[in-house]
């Protein structure tokens, strides 16, 4: 992100690959997940990445992207960002909460297939899975590694998925503590029908907690309906009622959330915090 912020060409120059150190593959690799995570957005089919407004508050406020409160910021963004990639398929809440890496594969090629004159390959669709699955789900039993190494993903913090390395299967985990700030951005989003960068900030959403979107809700962060209702209330304690609630409108329980971007959703965030950087709170 940096290396945007100072006018970096394409990822897959040649010295933008020189200045992180890394191959020009690795380096065409991160601008991908740049986008696909809404810190960068690529300007026409071809042309370069620039950096989002919500990159510029993580450049700024985490520049190490070391607060736990960052990557559920980032999760949120990556599934509401509407990128080409498949990473919100496998968040959505209809999705078994255990899978073989093979009943994966067939899911998402079968998914993927619909509409399409013809059918990913098999191994375009494995190497999704595997992607998608290393980048999330926590390896069990660990491998043993020197801590220095720092070889795992930031994703495995969010503990939302583990792979169950002698089954080769993956399952639902037991979240980390979730920001009210990212279920606000996901809420404004689904609530809207709207990219996470490009909501119409201000407007009251109300969500009934049987209404489908609060399922989406629910898969996206690898919480049951009322798990996921209580950590809204919290959020509404820190917060402030004005910004998320939990109302009770004609004797139905209603999620109330003001709708902001992304970005402006990390701000509040890292205000919260009151410091640069830190762990979500």
């Amino acid at each position: 992100m940096h290396l945007l912020e100072e006018g970096a060409p394409v990822f897959s120059a040649p010295e933008t690959a020189d200045a992180m150190g890394v191959g020009r593959n690795m380096a065409k690799s991160i601008g991908w997940w740049l986008q696909t995570l809404g810190l960068a957005r690529r300007e026409g089919r071809n042309g370069p990445l620039v950096i989002t407004a919500f990159g510029d508050v993580i450049a700024e406020r985490d520049p190490f992207m070391s607060g736990l409160g960052t990557w559920w910021l980032v999760h949120s963004a990556a599934l509401t960002s509407r990128s080409d990639s498949t990473l919100p398929w496998f968040f959505a809440h209809v999705r078994p909460p255990r899978l073989t890496r093979a009943e994966a594969v067939d899911l998402l090629q079968a998914d993927m297939a619909k509409g399409r004159p013809k059918p990913p390959s098999l191994r375009s669709v494995q190497r999704e899975v595997a992607v998608m699955m290393q980048a999330y789900a926590v390896p069990v039993p660990r491998a043993f590694s020197d801590p220095e190494d720092n070889v795992g993903s930031p994703f495995h913090r969010l503990s939302l998925l583990r792979h169950v390395r002698a089954a080769d299967r993956f399952e639902r985990e037991e979240p980390t503590l979730t920001p009210p700030e990212a279920l606000g951005a996901a809420l404004s989003a689904l609530g809207l029908n709207a990219p996470c960068h490009e909501i119409e900030e201000g407007e009251r959403i109300d969500i009934p907690v049987t209404d489908p979107r609060l399922a989406r809700a629910c898969g996206m962060f690898g919480r049951d309906r009322e798990s996921l209702i209580s950590l809204i209330a919290e959020g509404q304690t820190l917060l402030g009622k004005d910004l998320m609630a939990v109302r009770s409108l004609a004797g139905e329980r209603v999620i109330t959330v003001q709708s902001a971007r992304i970005d402006t959703w990390a701000e509040l965030h890292f205000d919260r915090l009151g410091s640069r950087s830190g762990e979500a709170a």
